[in-house]
């Protein structure tokens, strides 16, 4: 697999949690990928085929038997990409499942990444994601103290 057929089969699995594909979901991976037919970097008919293998692969393959076969065709940023758009896919709808949890959880663990870094971009995409902040006033992240919490726990060089 090349890295771009893992990172939409990574996706494949995240949207496939609870069984359906939201707009939503299916829209974020529109997103993600025209602007490579933009770019012309892929054609319309690549990014179809490779949604099709994508899903086709996490339909019949267990993520946890995915995850060993990608290890060793990954560098460290796509590994980190791959997992925020994980993340994004899994809050896009506004619904987290247990099993779109327990694949980010296999992804970051099976990596060995930085629970730091897990934590400012679950935080970080959170917040991107959360727009019910814009409809109510009373939303809790519109408090005027509203801090990151991971920022407090970083090391800052004075």
């Amino acid at each position: 697999m090349t890295p771009m057929q893992i990172l939409m089969t990574a996706l494949a699995y995240v949207v496939l949690a609870d069984k359906k594909a939201l707009p939503e979901e299916r829209a974020n991976l529109a997103a993600l990928m025209g602007k490579h037919v933009t770019k012309k970097d892929l054609l319309p008919s690549q990014i179809q085929q490779l949604t099709s293998e994508a899903f086709d692969c996490a339909m019949v393959t267990p993520f946890e038997e995915f995850l060993p076969t990608i290890e060793s065709r990954l560098r460290p940023a796509q590994i980190a990409s791959i997992l925020a758009n994980m993340y994004e896919v899994m809050i896009v709808d506004g619904n987290i499942v247990a099993r779109e949890k327990e694949l980010i959880d296999a992804f970051y663990k099976f990596f060995d990444m930085d629970r730091r870094l897990i934590g400012a971009m679950r935080e970080i995409l959170m917040v991107k994601n959360d727009t019910t902040m814009f409809l109510r006033d009373d939303h809790p992240l519109n408090g005027r103290d509203f801090k990151f919490k991971f920022v407090e726990h970083m090391d800052i060089d004075p």
